[in-house]
């Protein structure tokens, strides 16, 4: 397993990205990112003292590329799971597609892409920094939960550790249980939502469940609608 180590990068998702002959669970890590990026392109603060790294998973030939489609639910699960082992007595949750929240800000940010046949998976987590700029109100950091040091890289690679084993686990066919786990830490359950889509229209009504297609339901004008895409604020 190769690691590449950064002081200060622009980005560690784009640094794998475009690193030639890459190795499954290559992965890379950064102290700082100068560019860190969320889904749709929104900027991740990235103050030193949080665990920002993205590795290399590996499309498998003998699995329908449909199933990769939940990769980033599957990562949420899996941070949910490596979140509650080192900390058993916070309430973790989910909030879809890609965010992990505690005491109702967001702890951890996940940003898969893909290029050819590998998937760039790329998180970031509010470990010991302190939450600055843009996140000031709406990030925490665990450190200010709980008052301890997190040791960065050992959390780093038990939550690459643990990915594997739950990849693996979905890909056996446990969506089932994952989703069923997912939605028992579904973070957006019954919140009033907007959500923006890429055509820039948006629409506004009560998050439900995510269904087993891993799209969320949201009901709108008292009917259920299905979302795959699409960024959520939550209305005050």
């Amino acid at each position: 397993m190769k690691i590449h180590r950064f002081e200060t990068i622009d980005s560690t998702n784009s640094f794998l990205k475009n690193l030639e002959g890459k190795e499954e669970y290559e992965i890379a890590i950064a102290k700082t990112q100068s560019s860190g990026r969320g889904r749709r392109g929104n900027n991740w603060s990235s103050e030193e003292g949080g665990a920002y790294f993205s590795f290399i998973l590996k499309e498998r030939e003998d699995v329908d590329i449909s199933q990769y489609v939940k990769l980033p639910l599957v990562v949420g699960y899996s941070l949910l799971k490596t979140f509650e082992e080192l900390e058993k007595e916070i309430k973790f949750q989910f909030k879809w597609t890609n965010d992990i929240y505690a005491n109702d800000k967001k702890i951890s940010g996940i940003l898969v892409e893909k290029k050819n046949k590998d998937f760039i998976i790329g998180i970031g987590i509010n470990l010991n920094n302190e939450i600055k700029g843009e996140a000031l109100g709406k990030g925490l950091s665990l450190k200010s939960i709980t008052g301890k040091d997190y040791i960065i890289e050992e959390v780093i690679f038990k939550v690459i550790e643990d990915f594997k084993k739950n990849i693996n686990e979905y890909l056996s066919g446990n969506w089932w249980n994952i989703l069923e786990y997912l939605n028992s830490k579904n973070y957006l359950y019954n919140k009033k939502i907007m959500i923006d889509l890429r055509d820039g229209k948006t629409k506004e009504g009560i998050a439900k469940e995510i269904d087993k297609s891993g799209e969320i339901i949201i009901e709108i004008d008292n009917k259920n609608e299905t979302f795959s895409i699409g960024e959520i604020h939550i209305s005050k």
